[in-house]
């Protein structure tokens, strides 16, 4: 044989082993590609199953782990279980053996279940057991998945049962203030019936009884009458400004008319109480849109108050000022003061002005009310005081008031 034909020999059969090397690794690279192909099958039939928001979880997970098998090497004898908490969710040929892969599967950084995947007959070793490192990149991926999905999943069911909740309360609300509301009109129906005739019989009582011992005792009971009218105008007012149903007489307002008028019409009544009532309201206050009437109401009230629980002596402060876009008016009396404890309920309902451990015996209806039509006029209203230096309460009003319907309250 000669050294061209060895050469030949030599140079076909590196050729043959070339080419074989070339089919290798194309059978592996196709290998490789088919194993690809099938993780991202099951990726992707996990979020198809995700955009499926008719399946429930239990429906989603069981639909997940029958993904699982085909994207393994050896689907036929692959099986897959999901474990989350006590409940679980397998393959129709689960089985466990000792050929296993498992992953925890997380909700918020918590354990909550578990995925497993086992081979049902042994096969040659390879990354990971008889497992591939891709199907443990894999594994890992879609334990991720599965603790995202159990968690959006869960949130929902929260979510969905918290509205279902609220839906259910905000009707029983709904009734129970509609029962309430009907249940104050007959009772208002009831007691003004027979007050309605008190009053006027009192008041003719009254002109009859000038002159006479009769007098003060018959002033006694027409007063009487007037002020029980009153608080029930004042606890229909709060139920009504509660479920949103007191509407106010907007008009244009010169509020240091308003305010020097009320100060003459309590001026008998400030010195009976031994009461100095000093005034300063700002000249030249801009007119506001407001209800005078419901503000003649909210500053007597607060004077009352102030007027009851100062000591004879005392003095009670009247002040109004212009501040940048409302009018700041404050009641300020010197006597012994409000605890923090009390100032923080004042004015919620049935939480009457007391100072120390005294009550009005009141159902604290005023300030109660006081709160509801500052704010139906677009307004805060709060209190500083201090224990044995007196109390100032301070109400806004804007400049500019928010439009609403120009309808009387019925009082």
């Amino acid at each position: 044989m000669t050294k061209s034909e060895t050469g030949q020999e030599t140079a076909a059969r590196l050729e043959s082993v070339n080419e074989q090397t070339r089919q290798d690794s194309l059978r592996e690279l196709a290998h490789r590609l088919t194993e690809r192909v099938k993780e991202l099958n099951c990726l992707y039939g996990i979020s198809r199953l995700v955009e499926n928001g008719d399946l429930s979880i239990d429906e989603l997970l069981q639909k997940v782990v029958e993904l699982i098998p085909p994207a393994w090497q050896y689907p036929e004898i692959t099986c897959a279980r999901i474990r989350l908490k006590n409940k679980d969710y397998v393959t129709s040929n689960f089985q466990k053996t000792i050929w296993r892969q498992s992953q925890n599967i997380l909700v918020e950084g918590n354990q909550t279940g578990i995925l497993e995947v086992y081979y049902l007959a042994e096969k040659p070793a390879l990354d990971e057991g008889p497992f591939l490192k891709e199907e443990r990149n894999l594994l890992d991926a879609i334990a991720e998945r599965l603790g995202h999905i159990i968690e959006h999943r869960l949130t929902e069911e929260k979510a969905h049962f918290l509205y279902k909740r609220e839906k259910e309360l905000r009707k029983r609300l709904q009734e129970e203030m509609s029962g309430r509301v009907d249940f104050t009109r007959k009772l208002i129906h009831e007691l003004k019936t027979p007050l309605t005739s008190l009053i006027a019989t009192s008041q003719l009582l009254y002109d009859e009884a000038k002159g006479l011992k009769i007098e003060k005792l018959a002033g006694y009971v027409r007063d009487s009458a007037r002020e029980l009218n009153e608080r029930i105008d004042e606890l229909h007012d709060i139920v009504r400004g509660e479920i949103g149903i007191l509407k106010l007489a907007l008009k244009k307002v010169d509020l240091q008319k308003l305010l020097t008028s009320i100060v003459e019409e309590t001026s008998v009544f400030v010195r009976q109480c031994g009461i100095e009532l000093e005034t300063s309201i700002a000249e030249g206050l801009p007119e506001i849109q407001a209800d005078p009437e419901r503000v003649r109401q909210i500053v007597l009230n607060l004077l009352n108050n102030a007027c009851k629980y100062a000591r004879e002596g005392k003095r009670v402060i009247l002040r109004a000022t212009a501040q940048p876009d409302e009018i700041l008016i404050e009641v300020k009396d010197f006597g012994p003061g409000i605890p923090a404890r009390r100032q923080r309920i004042l004015f919620e309902p049935g939480h009457q002005l007391a100072y120390h451990n005294e009550s009005s015996g009141g159902l604290g209806l005023g300030l109660t009310l006081c709160k509801t039509l500052v704010e139906l006029h677009g307004g805060r209203i709060w209190v500083k005081s201090k224990p044995g230096k007196g109390s100032s309460f301070f109400f806004t009003l804007p400049v500019k008031q928010t439009e609403q319907p120009a309808e009387s309250a019925q009082r």
